[in-house]
């Protein structure tokens, strides 16, 4: 592909540029006198160094104008940290974890400037139709969104494998596809999506959702107007993961999909370097191949974004790196950033990309690429202070090589989101067994032991499943009894680390006692689950939560930028 290099327009007129300078000049002011209520809003985020701080609010609204680089802030001038943008028809939309953002279009990258967002939180939630504006599910986290041409609407998937519909003519939400339990096991789990056309066809018709938990990319037809049949149809025969056979089709231990001729499928748990391809023939046979990334090593993806005729960009946040694979060689250009650097969301254009980096958007040239020695040894993204004194709570164990236990993961047959971690089949040096010891991550202060606890009956575990299913949701309170016997340690500064689902816990610790790292607290079980019941008890885990700053440590992030954070606190384990 042959790159132009970005030039200013020979016709632009002197007082184009003036009036475009004083515009972008009044939205930074803008941000200056709000630089107080930015300070006061001010919080760390999930791992991500805290760059909310006081200082770093001020500097994010008291950065002059430069070139590639445009700052974001709301309507009251104060700093907004985004995950995803996409565009739209004129527009340019960002996601937050419970709102979407609305602005006009990108400024020109060799101008810089401010991008002022109008901010609509999520729609709330009414069991009563009638309820003005409200919907009849609950949102449960915003994970990933994009534009729809055929509907002329942004379309918002959260935790819950909920698809949200934004008009952004009426500015108002709508629900396109409520998802349901399967009645089968696993439970679907979208983590992506993409459009593509029907074959034979070149409209963009059809939304496709990525799901490695069923090794499936789900199909739903798209109309141009009015309700979406909330039946998907499968891409391929169905194997479950732990099925597959080599050359059988798989999206297993993928992380992001996006479509050009091919379905191009990105995944994680592996530094080989390598992205899926799966084309489609016909309705339900599909042709599968490889592309080999060439040229870079170490690739450690938490994001990919491309559409036809561009590169396909992949995001790397725990290696501050951008890499534009070609699509047909697989030669890739790399692009650092600094190890102070949050690298979320990406669009791009003939000429290069834009790219969320905290609360800006940093514009990088396609024909400026960084060296392939330099990116031969990436800079590690920094991680809040905080998390770095943590260990694993069951000794000798890996981390899991599957994003369904991580946190953030859907709980569908309850309508829930997974705050925690769970430890199921040992690894390492571990065996995870009913009883398996498990020890304080860290040192603190003993603040929940439930030594006297009872676990639910059948009746009590029936009713609460029948209150999620009413509610489309957990409540506080149901979350609670799922996570049955607990124990939970302040580590201070805003630190909590939870252990849930245990068997009993150790008789020695009390409310209030200090622990050390190692310290025995309890063992495993399957307490809260259900599975503890006659004749059921089966399957003991650890459910291992993480809360930084009153968020569990995953809140705001997508499946693969969660298990980086994890992977960068107990080690990789590729």
């Amino acid at each position: 592909m042959a790159i132009k290099k970005l030039q200013v327009s020979a016709k632009s007129t002197p007082l184009y540029i003036v009036a475009t300078l004083f515009s972008l000049a009044v939205l930074s002011l803008v941000g200056q006198l709000n630089t107080a209520r930015a300070q006061k809003t001010a919080m760390s985020r999930n791992g991500a160094p805290d760059k909310t701080t006081a200082a770093a609010a001020t500097a994010a609204t008291l950065t002059p104008l430069q070139p590639f680089l445009c700052n974001l802030i709301d309507e009251q001038g104060r700093a907004v940290f985004p995950s995803a943008i996409v565009r739209g028809e004129g527009q340019t939309f960002l996601l937050g974890s419970d709102c979407l953002y609305m602005a006009s279009p990108l400024p020109r990258p060799e101008l810089g400037g401010s991008l002022v967002l109008k901010t609509f939180p999520k729609p709330a939630f009414s069991q009563t139709p009638s309820t003005q504006g409200a919907l009849t599910i609950p949102v449960h986290e915003f994970v990933n969104l994009l534009y729809c041409p055929l509907r002329h609407s942004v379309f918002v998937l959260d935790k819950s494998g909920d698809i949200f519909e934004f008009d952004p003519l009426k500015q108002s939400w709508a629900i396109l596809r409520a998802n349901l339990p399967s009645g089968g096991s696993p439970d679907p789990e979208y983590i992506d999506f993409c459009l593509s056309p029907a074959p034979g066809q070149t409209t963009l018709s059809r939304l496709n959702l990525l799901d490695p938990e069923r090794n499936q990319i789900w199909k739903l037809a798209l109309t141009g107007s009015g309700n979406v049949s909330p039946y998907v149809q499968k891409s391929f025969p169905e194997i479950m993961p732990w099925r597959l056979r080599p050359g059988q089709p798989s999206v297993a231990e993928s992380i992001a999909l996006t479509y050009d001729s091919y379905y191009y499928i990105l995944r994680n748990f592996s530094q080989s370097g390598q992205i899926g391809l799966i084309r489609p023939l016909t309705e339900m046979l599909v042709q599968q191949g490889r592309l080999p990334i060439l040229g870079i090593g170490g690739i450690r993806p938490t994001r990919m974004v491309s559409q036809p005729a561009l590169p396909l960009f992949i995001v790397e946040r725990e290696n501050n790196r951008v890499l534009a694979v070609d699509k047909q060689t697989g030669r890739a250009r790399p692009f650092l950033f600094s190890a102070a650097s949050d690298l979320r969301g990406l669009v791009a254009d003939s000429q290069g990309f834009w790219i969320i980096d905290g609360n800006k958007l940093t514009y990088r040239k396609l024909s400026a690429p960084d060296s392939l020695k330099l990116a031969a040894r990436p800079p590690a993204r920094s991680i809040d202070e905080r998390l770095k004194k943590l260990h694993m709570p069951i000794v000798g164990m890996n981390l899991p090589k599957h994003a369904g236990v991580y946190p953030g993961a859907r709980r569908l047959y309850r309508f829930g989101v997974h705050e925690g971690m769970d430890f199921f089949y040992g690894g390492g040096r571990a065996k995870i067994y009913m009883g398996s010891p498990v020890v304080a991550a860290g040192d603190g202060k003993i603040v929940r032991a439930d030594a006297n606890f009872k676990d639910m009956n059948a009746a009590t575990f029936n009713r609460v499943m029948g209150d999620c299913a009413r509610e489309h949701r957990t409540s506080d309170k149901n979350e609670d009894l799922f996570r049955g016997c607990q124990v939970w340690i302040d580590h201070g500064n805003n630190l909590i680390t939870r252990y849930a689902h245990l068997n009993k816990i150790n008789a020695k610790i009390k409310v209030g006692q200090t622990v050390k790292h190692g310290d025995l607290i309890g063992f495993v079980g399957v307490s809260g689950t259900g599975q503890n019941l006659p004749g059921r008890a089966k399957y003991p885990h650890l459910h291992f939560e993480i809360w930084l700053d009153g968020k569990y440590l995953g809140y705001g992030l997508t499946p693969a930028e969660t298990v980086g954070i994890f992977e960068n606190i107990f080690g990789t384990n590729l």
